[in-house]
């Protein structure tokens, strides 16, 4: 039979589903009302109600009114809020309302609540988030806190990617009002968490924390509940025809050898050439096994200074739990070398363990938000009982954990339980601190100090033990320290002989570095390798703009700090910034990554971060996106499919456009489902997707797939090479 080849080498059957052409197939099952809230004759049914979660009571500084809409036909329900954390003696407001459903309706996992949302440019950087709740019974005594009886939520946020997205073009421009630009986002969709009655539908609004709100204005209108429409025409299933290992490798596309960078996917142990791991990449890295919380008790001179403190767990239990055959197959797989490892992580708010936890500053005792917004404890994962513990022991405690973890694996010193027998385990990379920017604190600092980046931290409290209220100095900070001791655990030989030179000083070297025998006499010579692991910052939605700036300014300021250290070794003290993915398919989401990478390589081109990463891709399907929403490993229909694949290829254009500056791409998955019931190249069956064709040929997807055009608006054109972004 004859076989036909594109141009990317790939060959089918004749006759079969070119997966690079497809019309569009069709709208598939729609939608339909089944309750409209008609606010111009059922507002006064409109009541003031407490937030779901409790912690907000009724108001009576913020109100709700109905309103003419200013821009259209119709009318609003306007939200008025006034709220000063100063004054209430918290770190967050907001109110609810409440109306009711009549006659009460059932809802199935295909329902959604719609509206339109207003807002004005002001308001972005204030606001938490909108929650859409109900309660099925108890009626109007029914206190409405989560997890009682009847009730039924969902949230819908408000975050500072919107405005990414009004610079993207989505949402619609409105006009002016108050003296102010609003935006409008057209049918917000929100799918109700589980199915039931709903009796009442509920609506609250939280300010952002730390935020003063006094008199800020939001708008919402338009709001129904749909339901899909089970008698629609449905979307063919996408058929995959192809196993994974029938089609070229991934690496063949992409990888330092072709020019541009290295491609991999979650997942350690043997590495089999017969695989998807084998075949397709050749980079990896554990979601899980090395997270802090392999340290899993507390080292024996911890306890002993602290011995009227019991740190958890109380059993006893080995200091370590260290998953080193699952690296050392790797580095003995294939041929020598010829496969990367990415370590995940050495320092993050989740998966560190229980006694880390129980650590908190020794000098800042504010279980919210200071005066200064500098430290957080309650949404750290923090666990009690808490132990205040001074800047030196933390310091000590992490240094600690750093050069062991590091040297475990890179060195052959018995003391990190490694040896000369079992040799080397060679990193390529390792991401040293994971998720440290707020996730939503960015907003708010930003146009209050477009040049800061410290407070819009987390300040998890056992990594703020190291810095304390030592805020004078940036090389006290701990996202500084926490570089500074991978680059001394694995150092170049530079760094290798400033150490020496400096090992009698106690303010370069101090003394804490000395005590848990991790040099011979000043001597770290035995631990240099000409290949330092790339020391990354790994964070998710760093290509929204205020977060984008915040990790800027934190890298730029870092950076240049550590270059007038006196143990500074010729790298940069964070030498990669990892931009983590799992996103959402939007219209602009390839403009918006390829901004934000715009902005990092300029940092690059200055010579003040040496790379970025795509560190963990996938992506999600909401209701939004063509074809509808799905959940991994579900079978997509033809839509979905194409979108995924579209949305995919965008990505990797985009990357391919700035790979001189991107060091890796790993995705998060190896077939079926990444994270979250996110979609990846390979589905359940092993089988090629339209993801798999859309990064391997992204101009020919992209062709092909025209009737996608429109949803993606200009997408394309602003991945030509010519195209410069705005920088954020």
């Amino acid at each position: 039979m004859e076989i036909e080849l594109d141009s990317s080498g790939m060959a089918y059957k004749q006759g079969s589903v070119d997966p690079y052409f497809r019309e569009d197939p069709g709208e598939g099952f729609q939608r339909k009302q089944i309750y409209k809230f008609d606010l111009e004759k059922n507002f006064s049914v409109w009541k003031s109600w407490r937030t779901n979660d409790g912690r907000v009571l009724p108001n009576p500084a913020s109100s709700f009114s109905l309103i003419n809409n200013p821009f259209e036909s119709g009318s609003l329900i306007l939200l008025t809020t006034n709220f000063d954390p100063a004054v209430a003696g918290k770190s967050f407001g907001g109110f609810g309302m409440r109306v009711p459903i009549n006659p009460a309706i059932v809802l199935n996992n295909q329902t959604y609540v719609e509206f339109d949302f207003f807002y004005p440019i002001s308001a972005v950087n204030k606001y938490m988030r909108l929650e859409v709740w109900s309660t099925s019974s108890g009626g109007e005594g029914h206190q409405g806190f989560a997890g009682y009886p009847g009730t039924n939520k969902t949230q819908a946020y408000i975050r500072a990617s919107d405005m990414d997205r009004v610079a993207g073009g989505d949402p619609n421009w409105i006009g002016f009002f108050n003296g102010d630009t609003w935006y409008k986002k057209t049918m917000c969709c929100v799918t109700p968490v589980s199915a039931g009655t709903w009796e009442y539908l509920n609506i609250d609004l939280h300010t952002e924390t730390g935020s003063k709100v006094n008199g800020d204005l939001l708008m919402i209108g338009n709001i129904k509940i749909t339901q899909t429409d089970v008698n629609g025409v449905p979307i063919p299933d996408v058929i995959n025809e192809k196993r994974f290992s029938e089609v070229p490798p991934i690496r063949s596309k992409y990888s330092k050898e072709t020019g541009s960078f290295y491609t991999g996917v979650s997942g350690t142990g043997y590495v089999l050439p017969e695989t998807i791991r084998g075949h397709h990449y050749e980079i990896f890295t554990s979601e899980n096994n090395l997270k802090p919380e392999i340290h899993q008790c507390a080292p024996q001179w911890l306890k002993n200074e602290y011995p009227g403190f019991v740190f958890k767990p109380l059993e006893d239990v080995e200091e370590w739990s260290l998953p080193t055959d699952e690296y050392l197959n790797i580095r003995d797989s294939g041929k020598p070398g010829e496969f990367k490892v990415h370590g995940h992580c050495l320092a993050w708010v989740n998966q560190s363990p229980v006694w880390m936890r129980q650590i908190i500053p020794e000098n800042i005792s504010s279980m919210q938000w200071n005066a200064d917004g500098r430290f957080y404890i309650g949404g750290n994962n923090a666990t009690g009982p808490y132990k205040k513990v001074d800047k030196i022991t933390a310091r000590r405690i992490y240094f600690d954990h750093i050069l062991f973890l590091l040297r475990h694996f890179m060195s052959t010193d018995t003391r990190y339980q490694s040896s000369e027998k079992r040799g080397i385990i060679p990193f390529h990379s390792f991401d040293v601190l994971n998720v440290e920017i707020h996730e939503s604190r960015h907003s708010v600092i930003i146009q209050e100090n477009p040049n800061g980046w410290d407070a819009a931290l987390r300040h998890v409290s056992w990594l703020m033990a190291m810095t304390d209220d030592d805020l004078g100095d940036v090389r006290q900070h701990y996202v500084y320290l926490l570089f500074k001791y991978a680059h001394i655990a694995i150092p170049n030989a530079q760094m290798a002989a400033k150490y020496k030179a400096h090992y009698n000083d106690p303010n370069i070297v101090p003394e804490y570095m000395k005590m848990d025998n991790h040099d011979k006499g000043g001597s770290i010579d035995a631990y240099i390798t000409e290949k330092p692991p790339i020391l990354v910052f790994n964070d998710f939605e760093v290509t929204t703009s205020t977060k984008a700036k915040v990790a800027f300014n934190m890298l730029k300021e870092l950076n240049t700090a550590w270059k007038t250290d006196p143990l500074y070794d010729g790298r940069n003290l964070i030498e990669n910034l990892g931009l983590q993915g799992h996103d959402l398919v939007t219209q602009t989401l390839a403009s918006q990554h390829q901004r934000a990478v715009a902005l990092f390589s300029s940092l690059i081109d200055e010579g003040l971060l040496d790379s970025i990463c795509i560190s963990e891709l996938d992506l999600r399907l909401l209701d939004f996106t063509p074809g509808g929403e799905a959940l991994a490993p579900a079978v997509l229909n033809q839509k979905q499919a194409d979108c995924l694949g579209y949305q995919y290829a965008l990505l990797f254009k985009m990357y391919y456009k700035y790979r001189k500056y991107i060091d890796h791409v790993i995705i998060w998955g190896q077939h079926g489902t990444g994270w979250m019931h996110s979609y990846i190249p390979f589905d359940h069956e092993l089988k090629a997707s339209q993801i798999y064709y859309g990064i391997m040929d992204p101009d020919k997807f992209i062709q092909g797939h025209s009737y996608l055009d429109e949803f993606f608006k200009d997408e394309n054109n602003k991945l030509a090479d010519s195209y410069k972004p705005e920088i954020i």
